[in-house]
């Protein structure tokens, strides 16, 4: 049954990593000690728990069902992101070579094994679901077929090892191991403890107490990185890390208030489930359209930092929405968003 508590949850954190993309440029171009960069760095800041809202969701959708049929997690899903990766991979890395950032054929086809900046959360999501049948086996005191530990160990710790014996002249094929790096399975914790909060009833004070403390953690987490910048006298993401607290504390809080919109009886529940399908599809799109927004001079001011970035991000993500759905009308088009 669809949750639409969940799909809005979906929805804020893709807008959280639209705002994460948008304000990029704008926070290592301000005077560090002016309150503009303060704003900033709170905008910046309060993004943070975004990412891994993603990983919780997967965790309460898989690991709360009885049964996990293993093999269409891999093929529906783990093998669908995959493709996906490397399909835009290979778009970014042929756009990069219509507008000159690529000088050979070999940087070409490097680009494409290495992936655009952004795509990192495919490969990630991918690590995630080929683990989640152990895990979902665990806490649901089942079994697991000896054949599928058999194949990801054959996957994982042979064939991906071997690769990456290979001597120096192959920077190719070792960037194409490390593409899916066992250093992502850090993000099925998130998983874990998002179906950990899933199964709590939460209570309705969730609704004011969850971004409260949302709100107090991002403050305090901007004066942190905004002394940290000072200190070393450029700007300075010290919290921005996915694992840090004030975003394990964000995401938390975040998903917490959503959870306790479960019994909430929605409007237009049809209408969000049909935002939360375009989610994947406006994350795959968005660094292209920042740059196409930027050809055409429309990109965050310094003169004017806060209201150039909120009015960026919000055009930026209602153009994002309203393509994405207006594309996934093509069937050929839509398999690929």
């Amino acid at each position: 049954m669809r949750r639409t508590e969940l799909d809005l949850c979906r929805i804020f954190g893709c807008l959280m990593v639209l705002m994460i993309h948008a304000g990029s440029d704008m926070y290592g171009n301000l005077p560090l000690e002016g309150l503009p960069f303060f704003l900033v760095c709170c905008l910046s800041t309060a993004a943070r728990g975004g990412v891994p809202l993603f990983f919780m969701l997967s965790g309460a959708l898989f690991l709360s069902r009885e049964t996990l049929d293993a093999r269409k997690l891999l093929t529906r899903h783990a093998l669908r992101l995959t493709l996906l990766y490397y399909l835009w991979s290979l778009f970014y890395a042929a756009l990069r070579a219509y507008t000159g950032g690529l000088a050979s054929a070999r940087d070409f086809f490097f680009a494409v094994v290495a992936g655009h900046y952004h795509l990192w959360f495919l490969p990630a999501m991918v690590m995630c679901y080929l683990f989640l049948p152990p895990v979902h086996a665990a806490v649901h005191r089942g079994g697991l077929s000896g054949k599928y530990l058999a194949g990801l160990f054959l996957f994982l710790g042979v064939f991906l090892a071997n690769c990456n014996l290979t001597p120096d002249p192959a920077p190719i094929l070792y960037r194409f191991t490390q593409n899916f790096s066992l250093d992502y399975l850090l993000y099925l914790g998130y998983a874990v403890w998002g179906w950990r909060l899933s199964v709590y009833r939460m209570p309705k004070r969730m609704l004011w107490l969850a971004p409260l403390v949302y709100v107090l953690v991002t403050l305090a987490a901007a004066f942190a990185n905004r002394w940290y910048s000072l200190l070393r006298s450029t700007a300075d993401g010290w919290l921005f890390h996915y694992f840090s607290l004030p975003s394990f504390l964000q995401a938390s809080t975040a998903f917490c208030f959503f959870l306790a919109l479960k019994e909430h009886i929605f409007k237009r529940p049809k209408a969000i489930a049909v935002l939360a399908d375009a989610t994947l599809g406006v994350y795959l799109i968005h660094p292209l359209l920042i740059k196409v927004f930027e050809r055409f001079g429309f990109a965050p001011t310094p003169a004017a930092p806060v209201l150039s970035l909120l009015g960026f991000w919000a055009v930026l993500a209602a153009v994002c929405f309203a393509l994405v759905l207006l594309l996934r009308r093509l069937p050929l088009v839509r398999r690929i968003l």
